[in-house]
Protein backbone atom coordinates (compact mmCIF):
# COMPACT_ATOMS: atom_id res chain seq x y z
CA UNK A 1 0.00 0.00 0.00
CA UNK A 2 1.33 3.80 -0.50
CA UNK A 3 0.35 6.39 2.58
CA UNK A 4 0.86 9.85 2.07
CA UNK A 5 1.90 11.88 5.73
CA UNK A 6 1.20 15.20 5.41
CA UNK A 7 3.34 17.36 8.30
CA UNK A 8 0.86 20.02 8.80
CA UNK A 9 2.80 23.00 8.66
CA UNK A 10 5.76 25.04 7.00
CA UNK A 11 8.80 23.53 9.24
CA UNK A 12 10.71 21.26 6.46
CA UNK A 13 12.92 20.08 8.91
CA UNK A 14 10.33 17.36 10.93
CA UNK A 15 10.02 15.11 6.87
CA UNK A 16 12.59 13.63 7.25
CA UNK A 17 12.88 12.15 11.19
CA UNK A 18 8.60 11.93 10.42
CA UNK A 19 9.74 9.41 6.95
CA UNK A 20 12.17 7.52 9.57
CA UNK A 21 9.84 7.22 12.47
CA UNK A 22 6.97 6.11 10.22
CA UNK A 23 8.99 3.38 8.29
CA UNK A 24 9.96 2.11 11.25
CA UNK A 25 6.92 0.89 12.41
CA UNK A 26 5.04 0.46 9.10
CA UNK A 27 5.21 -2.52 7.38
CA UNK A 28 7.60 -3.96 4.95
CA UNK A 29 5.15 -3.53 1.82
CA UNK A 30 4.01 0.02 2.53
CA UNK A 31 4.99 2.47 1.22
CA UNK A 32 5.25 6.39 2.81
CA UNK A 33 6.17 9.59 1.61
CA UNK A 34 5.95 12.29 3.51
CA UNK A 35 5.02 16.19 3.02
CA UNK A 36 5.11 19.20 4.76
CA UNK A 37 3.42 22.66 4.01
CA UNK A 38 4.45 25.30 1.43
CA UNK A 39 2.25 28.06 3.37
CA UNK A 40 0.91 28.17 6.54
CA UNK A 41 2.58 28.73 9.95
CA UNK A 42 6.33 27.13 10.89
CA UNK A 43 4.61 25.06 13.63
CA UNK A 44 0.81 24.50 15.01
CA UNK A 45 0.63 25.93 18.93
CA UNK A 46 -2.87 27.43 18.81
CA UNK A 47 -5.80 27.54 17.29
CA UNK A 48 -4.65 30.60 15.18
CA UNK A 49 -1.81 27.97 13.73
CA UNK A 50 -4.26 25.31 12.76
CA UNK A 51 -6.44 27.37 11.16
CA UNK A 52 -3.48 29.03 8.86
CA UNK A 53 -2.41 25.64 7.83
CA UNK A 54 -5.95 23.97 7.07
CA UNK A 55 -5.75 25.05 3.43
CA UNK A 56 -2.97 23.89 2.48
CA UNK A 57 -3.29 20.49 4.15
CA UNK A 58 -6.32 20.07 1.98
CA UNK A 59 -4.00 20.95 -1.40
CA UNK A 60 -2.13 18.03 -0.55
CA UNK A 61 -5.12 15.85 0.49
CA UNK A 62 -6.27 16.72 -3.15
CA UNK A 63 -3.46 15.83 -4.49
CA UNK A 64 -2.49 12.32 -3.05
CA UNK A 65 -5.99 11.56 -3.94
CA UNK A 66 -5.28 12.49 -7.83
CA UNK A 67 -2.00 10.44 -7.10
CA UNK A 68 -3.87 7.43 -6.00
CA UNK A 69 -2.52 6.76 -2.25
CA UNK A 70 -4.01 4.14 -0.58
CA UNK A 71 -4.66 6.69 3.35
CA UNK A 72 -3.34 9.98 4.45
CA UNK A 73 -2.20 10.63 7.67
CA UNK A 74 -2.46 14.24 8.59
CA UNK A 75 0.55 14.08 11.52
CA UNK A 76 -0.80 16.80 14.12
CA UNK A 77 -2.31 15.76 18.07
CA UNK A 78 -4.65 18.74 16.59
CA UNK A 79 -5.92 16.50 13.38
CA UNK A 80 -5.68 20.01 11.36
CA UNK A 81 -8.37 20.05 8.52
CA UNK A 82 -9.36 16.23 9.64
CA UNK A 83 -12.96 17.04 9.15
CA UNK A 84 -12.63 18.55 5.78
CA UNK A 85 -10.29 16.45 4.50
CA UNK A 86 -12.83 13.48 4.94
CA UNK A 87 -15.32 15.11 3.33
CA UNK A 88 -13.31 15.40 -0.11
CA UNK A 89 -12.26 12.04 0.36
CA UNK A 90 -12.69 8.37 0.04
CA UNK A 91 -9.55 6.80 1.10
CA UNK A 92 -8.87 7.09 4.65
CA UNK A 93 -7.76 10.13 6.22
CA UNK A 94 -6.90 9.71 9.96
CA UNK A 95 -4.82 11.67 12.63
CA UNK A 96 -2.98 10.80 15.29
CA UNK A 97 -5.15 12.86 18.31
CA UNK A 98 -8.28 11.41 17.44
CA UNK A 99 -6.40 7.66 16.78
CA UNK A 100 -4.66 7.59 20.38
CA UNK A 101 -7.58 8.78 22.21
CA UNK A 102 -9.34 5.68 20.46
CA UNK A 103 -6.49 3.61 21.47
CA UNK A 104 -6.22 4.79 24.81
CA UNK A 105 -10.11 4.90 25.44
CA UNK A 106 -9.77 0.84 25.12
CA UNK A 107 -6.53 0.28 26.96
CA UNK A 108 -8.02 2.13 29.97
CA UNK A 109 -10.75 4.05 31.51
CA UNK A 110 -8.95 7.20 31.79
CA UNK A 111 -6.23 8.64 30.29
CA UNK A 112 -4.40 12.09 30.05
CA UNK A 113 -2.57 13.91 27.14
CA UNK A 114 0.83 15.50 27.68
CA UNK A 115 1.09 18.45 25.40
CA UNK A 116 4.18 21.13 24.55
CA UNK A 117 2.51 24.36 24.95
CA UNK A 118 -0.68 26.54 27.42
CA UNK A 119 -2.49 27.40 23.95
CA UNK A 120 -3.13 23.42 22.85
CA UNK A 121 -4.81 22.29 25.85
CA UNK A 122 -8.12 24.05 24.88
CA UNK A 123 -7.65 21.88 21.19
CA UNK A 124 -6.95 18.59 22.77
CA UNK A 125 -9.67 19.20 25.24
CA UNK A 126 -12.40 19.97 22.17
CA UNK A 127 -10.90 17.40 19.95
CA UNK A 128 -11.71 14.75 22.70
CA UNK A 129 -15.37 15.75 22.95
CA UNK A 130 -15.42 15.84 19.20
CA UNK A 131 -14.18 12.38 19.22
CA UNK A 132 -16.73 11.45 21.92
CA UNK A 133 -13.90 10.86 24.67
CA UNK A 134 -14.50 13.72 26.60
CA UNK A 135 -15.84 11.55 29.94
CA UNK A 136 -12.08 9.22 29.83
CA UNK A 137 -9.92 12.29 29.47
CA UNK A 138 -9.06 13.32 32.81
CA UNK A 139 -6.69 16.43 31.73
CA UNK A 140 -4.87 17.86 28.99
CA UNK A 141 -1.68 18.67 30.68
CA UNK A 142 1.72 20.99 29.14
CA UNK A 143 5.48 21.35 29.59
CA UNK A 144 5.34 25.16 28.50
CA UNK A 145 7.96 24.59 25.85
CA UNK A 146 7.80 24.61 22.16
CA UNK A 147 9.32 21.43 21.03
CA UNK A 148 10.73 22.73 17.24
CA UNK A 149 14.39 22.47 18.14
CA UNK A 150 14.01 20.47 21.68
CA UNK A 151 13.04 17.36 20.58
CA UNK A 152 16.49 15.46 22.27
CA UNK A 153 16.31 17.89 25.33
CA UNK A 154 16.54 16.16 28.23
CA UNK A 155 14.83 18.43 29.62
CA UNK A 156 12.05 18.46 27.68
CA UNK A 157 11.79 14.20 28.96
CA UNK A 158 11.96 15.74 32.40
CA UNK A 159 9.19 18.03 32.15
CA UNK A 160 7.33 15.37 30.20
CA UNK A 161 7.84 12.84 33.13
CA UNK A 162 6.81 15.38 35.83
CA UNK A 163 3.47 15.92 34.21
CA UNK A 164 3.05 12.34 33.41
CA UNK A 165 3.48 11.50 36.95
CA UNK A 166 0.75 14.22 37.85
CA UNK A 167 -1.30 13.22 35.68
CA UNK A 168 -0.94 9.88 37.26
CA UNK A 169 -1.10 10.77 40.85
CA UNK A 170 -3.34 13.70 40.77
CA UNK A 171 -5.88 13.54 37.74
CA UNK A 172 -6.32 9.55 37.80
CA UNK A 173 -4.68 9.09 34.35
CA UNK A 174 -4.64 5.28 33.74
CA UNK A 175 -2.87 5.77 30.00
CA UNK A 176 -0.79 8.75 28.91
CA UNK A 177 -0.61 10.24 25.46
CA UNK A 178 1.90 12.28 24.36
CA UNK A 179 0.46 14.94 22.87
CA UNK A 180 3.01 16.01 20.03
CA UNK A 181 3.66 14.69 16.55
CA UNK A 182 7.53 16.44 17.03
CA UNK A 183 7.98 14.63 20.16
CA UNK A 184 10.03 11.37 18.47
CA UNK A 185 12.69 8.94 20.57
CA UNK A 186 11.93 9.76 23.14
CA UNK A 187 8.90 7.52 24.52
CA UNK A 188 11.32 4.42 25.67
CA UNK A 189 13.16 6.54 28.15
CA UNK A 190 9.45 8.39 29.41
CA UNK A 191 8.78 4.52 29.62
CA UNK A 192 11.39 3.41 31.38
CA UNK A 193 11.34 6.61 33.99
CA UNK A 194 7.37 5.79 34.55
CA UNK A 195 8.12 2.29 35.30
CA UNK A 196 11.15 3.03 37.64
CA UNK A 197 8.04 4.68 39.58
CA UNK A 198 5.83 1.67 39.37
CA UNK A 199 3.55 2.65 37.06
CA UNK A 200 3.01 0.07 34.52
CA UNK A 201 0.35 1.96 32.15
CA UNK A 202 -0.19 2.32 28.28
CA UNK A 203 2.12 5.42 26.99
CA UNK A 204 1.16 6.47 23.71
CA UNK A 205 3.17 7.16 20.92
CA UNK A 206 1.07 8.74 18.32
CA UNK A 207 2.76 7.94 14.70
CA UNK A 208 2.74 4.75 15.68
CA UNK A 209 -0.47 3.63 16.79
CA UNK A 210 -1.61 5.83 13.79
CA UNK A 211 0.14 4.31 10.81
CA UNK A 212 -0.86 0.45 12.37
CA UNK A 213 -4.70 2.24 12.09
CA UNK A 214 -4.46 3.24 8.57
CA UNK A 215 -2.58 -0.32 7.62
CA UNK A 216 -5.49 -1.92 8.82
CA UNK A 217 -8.37 0.24 7.68
CA UNK A 218 -6.74 0.15 3.71
CA UNK A 219 -6.11 -3.84 4.33
CA UNK A 220 -9.83 -4.58 5.51
CA UNK A 221 -11.29 -1.94 3.01
CA UNK A 222 -12.64 0.23 5.48
CA UNK A 223 -12.65 4.17 4.94
CA UNK A 224 -15.02 6.70 6.74
CA UNK A 225 -18.98 7.09 6.67
CA UNK A 226 -19.63 9.29 3.95
CA UNK A 227 -22.73 9.33 5.40
CA UNK A 228 -20.73 11.26 8.26
CA UNK A 229 -18.67 13.11 6.05
CA UNK A 230 -20.44 13.74 2.67
CA UNK A 231 -18.93 14.80 -0.78
CA UNK A 232 -19.44 19.01 -1.08
CA UNK A 233 -22.64 18.93 -3.55
CA UNK A 234 -20.78 21.56 -5.25
CA UNK A 235 -17.27 21.55 -7.08
CA UNK A 236 -14.04 22.44 -4.45
CA UNK A 237 -11.23 23.93 -6.49
CA UNK A 238 -7.82 24.24 -3.80
CA UNK A 239 -6.04 26.39 -5.41
CA UNK A 240 -2.18 25.50 -5.46
CA UNK A 241 0.01 27.37 -3.32
CA UNK A 242 2.43 28.00 -6.25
Amino acid sequence: MKLKIIVPCTAKELVEPTEKEANKYSSNDTKIDVESLDQGTKTIESSVDNDLCAPDVLRIVEQSISAEYDGIIIESMTDTALESAREIADIPVVGPGRTSMLFAADLANSFSIITVLENLVRLEENLAKLAGMSEKLVSVRHIGIPVLGHQENEEVVKLLREESIKAIEKDGAQAIILGCGALMGIEEKLSEALLKRGYNIPLIYPLPVTIKYIETLVSLRLTHSKKCYPTPKKEIKITDSQ
